[in-house]
């Protein structure tokens, strides 16, 4: 299970409390990063750390550097990944196939997700 706790102290402002430094969040990317940027940076990372991972299974390699360019155009997701090794065809379908099997952000994002809102207690607590 992951948790946090969201305060929004101003208009369109927010800042979370969860498992590390605190994530301050605004509407628009001039200010800082914004609720759609923190998600490009969740699938990007998540997608990062499968790569790690799979060349650890593979070839036992625990200091591949791994750079990421992500984007998102309103409609879909691009990520764009640069190693410092080369892959055979092979082993850029098995390292892709990787991805979908663990990155779950990639999950998640694939498929639709039921959102359940409700409200506890008196609105003005």
């Amino acid at each position: 299970m992951y948790q946090t706790t969201i305060t929004g102290d101003g208009l369109y402002h927010t800042r979370s409390n969860g498992y590390g430094s605190e994530i301050e969040l605004f509407a628009a990317t001039e200010k800082g990063e914004t609720p759609m940027s923190l998600l490009l940076i969740a699938l990007a990372s998540c997608v990062t750390m499968c790569v790690q991972s799979y060349f650890k299974r593979e070839f036992d390699r625990e200091d591949l550097k791994v750079d990421i360019q992500a984007n998102y155009d309103g409609s879909s997701f691009q990520l764009s990944i640069l190693l410092t090794e080369s892959l055979s065809l092979e082993q850029k379908a098995s390292l892709l196939a990787y991805v979908d099997t663990y990155c779950r952000v990639k999950q998640l994002l694939s498929t639709d997700v039921p959102i359940v809102i409700d409200f506890r207690g008196d609105v003005n607590d």
